[in-house]
């Protein structure tokens, strides 16, 4: 039984001969390119939602982004 599903994108033709060359200088298929870049793509989203909800509660608290080195600096003392 296959462990992974087959999907079918369209590209255009500049990109996939991008892909194509990428592909052939690292010596790896194109699915783990497009594979690498998934997981690029979501953990970059993950860590957008972090610094947004970082950012929501210091605006809760009334922390602005220039007071971050005074405390911090506090913190270490």
């Amino acid at each position: 039984m296959r462990t992974a599903r087959v999907i079918s994108i369209s590209l255009p033709p500049d990109m996939n001969d991008e892909i194509q060359t990428i592909a052939k200088e690292e010596r790896r298929s194109i699915s783990e390119i497009f594979r690498e870049a998934i997981r690029q793509y979501a953990t970059s989203r993950a860590l957008a939602d972090v610094r947004k909800g970082i950012k929501k509660g210091m605006k809760k608290k009334g922390i602005r982004a220039s007071d971050i080195d005074a405390i911090v600096s506090a913190g270490r003392k």
